[in-house]
């Protein structure tokens, strides 16, 4: 064997230890860099960007499944309704116009019944430039159609309170010859006012949609029915009783009138 010189073994041995060691690295230690796509170097950047002072744009958002099935649970229910309708007179009763201010307070049974106590205000005009109030109060059972539709039919009490009209009175001589109640047989010549109270009954639709899980929105339709007795003290005093002489008059009343509902939960 050729012996070796210092120096020479000074020079392979340093060139052996690298061969080895390049042999140990992994692979993909040799692979060359990969370029990233400039697309993807902006989504990064925007990945990891800091908030900026730009604001978002604003997004709706809409009712979620969970949010409509919040409204099919039992409980409290709270609905506010305005709109507008007629009142037809029968039998010779005044007709109006109507603005009624309706209020349901309520509970959800389950998911087909629910039951509300009904109360609405409305104001009236006549054509004769007369006006009033009707008020109502009823209990209505609540049938849901749909997990949208729902109707009503209400039963209670109503009412008039009337101003003075441009009508003429009925029978006038009897505020000076009667000594004891009188009850009109009909309507056809209305009193000049009307305050009394009677029954009164509706029936009702209503399509509602959520808003969320708290609030709903959306529209209804009622038919009303009222039959009030109307009373008019004359200013005399039944002689054997010491009680006002009244005159009483029943006048029907068929309308129905739109409303725009919105309700809590």
């Amino acid at each position: 064997m050729v012996a070796l010189r210092p120096r020479a073994l000074a020079v392979i041995r340093p060139v052996t230890i690298l061969l080895v060691l390049l042999e140990t690295l992994p692979a993909r230690a040799l692979e060359a860099p990969r370029e990233v796509a400039p697309t993807e170097e902006v989504a990064a950047s925007e990945a990891i960007a800091p908030d900026s002072d730009e604001p978002l744009p604003f997004k709706l958002s809409l009712p979620t499944e969970e949010d409509e099935a919040a409204w099919l649970t039992p409980g409290f229910r709270l609905q506010f309704g305005l709109g507008y309708g007629f009142l037809h007179g029968l039998g010779g009763a005044p007709s109006w116009t109507l603005v009624p201010f309706q209020v349901r307070i309520g509970t959800r049974l389950d998911n087909d019944w629910s039951v509300f106590g009904n109360f609405q205000f409305s104001a009236l005009r006549a054509n004769n430039a007369s006006t009033g109030l009707r008020f109502a109060g009823t209990i209505d059972p609540t049938w849901h159609i749909t997990d949208h539709l729902d109707v009503a039919l209400g039963l209670g009490f109503g009412g008039l309170v009337e101003s003075s009209s441009t009508r003429v009175e009925p029978n006038a001589d009897q505020r000076n010859t009667l000594v004891a109640p009188y009850t009109f047989p009909d309507a056809s010549t209305p009193l000049t006012a009307c305050s009394g109270i009677g029954v009164a009954s509706h029936a009702r639709a209503a399509y509602l949609w959520a808003l969320g899980p708290l609030s709903t929105s959306g529209v209804a339709m009622q038919i009303d029915g009222q039959w009030t007795a109307c009373v008019d003290t004359i200013g005399a005093i039944e002689p054997d009783t010491a009680r006002p002489i009244t005159r009483r008059q029943w006048w029907g009343d068929m309308g129905g009138s739109f409303l725009w509902v919105v309700g809590w939960r």
